[in-house]
């Protein structure tokens, strides 16, 4: 997966965030005092040395009466701005489960579906094949959202992944069925259906095509018409296949393992699992709706938020949404928000905590900044805790 880079930050946040927390937790400030020590945080989260070169955060605390947004760094050579597109990453999961929810809401689909009854033995064809048995008649929808079909991901280095043709393969454009023949061909199934939990990308190629087969349009349309244009998102698209109302603008750099594809074609590696070039506004506007129930019932989310299985300690997963359980991570953290949403590669995040109607949102557009990431929205929302 593009973002088990993130095992292993629970040790940096034990011996980076324990002392900081404890200390901040102990410390009212006002709201000007909190807004100067997040720009702080976000400042200090800069690393030349690591590719991290800029960030852009976004933080709405309607009780605490807190809204800003925060731009660090430069990006092709200019200082970023707020309003800056940038690559959504993994985050982009959540519209793919939203699609699938909206079509729950019509009637159209269920979670219980096999994914046959959409997709043909040709696609499917050894992609489930676990131990000499084949499972494609039985995986669901459900087990697709939530990374428990046991398909292989055709990104994750540890599964003979394509991640590193990002840089070395820069002019080459993948479609979704080349991603899916890939791991065909080149991997293996984890596990029979159920049987466990392995994060894949190939699971959420498999739903936009779903999705197209369900709706009979393009994967980029429906995106467009469910969500982005009822929310007048104007400035998000799927990169290679739409534009956005307010037209091209140039992208945030994006740094994989040392190396700027913001504009290279073979970022096309990302479709249905995250290739929605967004802003910190646009997103934020979405998650909001989302749980305000703009987009789909209240029932279909709870269905999609429900936490039944570990992404890692402290990160909870559901159907297609991740869930920040951060006393988890130490009992000492138990007073942050438990909040929902879902993170990527990028140091990309967008969550929401509905009790308090918190929004969170951020890119920090490299792959060495997912530790960083996390310890400025853990330092964020105890600073944000403190406003008196």
């Amino acid at each position: 997966m593009k973002v088990l880079k993130i095992v292993g930050i629970v040790v940096l946040l034990l011996v980076i965030v324990f002392g900081v927390l404890m200390w901040l937790n102990s410390r009212p400030v006002t709201k000007d005092q909190a807004v100067s020590e997040i720009k702080g945080f976000i400042d200090n989260s800069l690393n030349d040395k690591k590719s991290i070169y800029s960030a852009l955060v976004y933080i709405d605390a309607p009780q605490k009466d807190i809204l800003m947004s925060y731009a660090a760094g430069k990006s092709n050579g200019e200082m970023v701005k707020t309003d800056q597109p940038f690559h959504v990453a993994s985050v982009g999961k959540l519209f793919t489960a939203t699609l699938i929810g909206h079509f729950i809401d019509e009637g159209k689909i269920q979670l219980s579906d096999p994914v046959n009854l959409y997709l043909d033995d040709a696609m499917l064809e050894n992609l489930f094949v676990y131990e000499g048995s084949d499972y494609k008649d039985q995986v669901t929808i459900q087990q697709l959202l939530s990374h428990t079909s046991g398909v292989a991901d055709y990104f994750a280095i540890e599964d003979n992944g394509l991640m590193e043709a990002l840089y070395q393969t820069p002019d080459k454009f993948f479609t979704p069925q080349e991603l899916v023949k890939y791991t065909r061909e080149q991997q293996s199934a984890h596990f029979a259906p159920g049987g466990g939990y392995h994060y894949s990308d190939t699971g959420y190629i498999l739903l936009g095509l779903i999705i197209e087969s369900v709706s009979e349009k393009p994967f980029h349309e429906n995106l467009h018409e469910v969500i982005f244009d009822p929310l007048d998102m104007n400035d998000t698209y799927l990169m290679f296949y739409s534009e956005p109302k307010n037209g091209l603008r140039p992208i945030a750099e994006a740094w994989v393992n040392g190396h700027e594809i913001s504009q290279y074609q073979s970022v096309s590696i990302d479709w249905a699992g995250g290739g929605v070039i967004s802003t910190l506004d646009d997103l934020a506007t979405y998650i909001r709706a989302l749980y305000q129930g703009k987009i789909i019932t209240t029932g279909t989310l709870d269905a999609l938020n429900k936490f039944d299985y570990e992404f890692m300690s402290g990160i909870a997963y559901g159907n297609g949404f991740m869930q920040m359980q951060f006393e988890k991570f130490m009992p000492l953290f138990e007073y942050l928000p438990k909040m929902t949403g879902h993170m990527g590669v990028l140091g990309t995040q967008l969550f929401y905590d509905a009790p308090s109607d918190m929004v969170y949102v951020s890119s920090y557009g490299s792959t060495d900044a997912t530790a960083a990431s996390v310890q400025s929205m853990m330092q964020i929302l105890a600073t944000v805790h403190r406003i008196k």
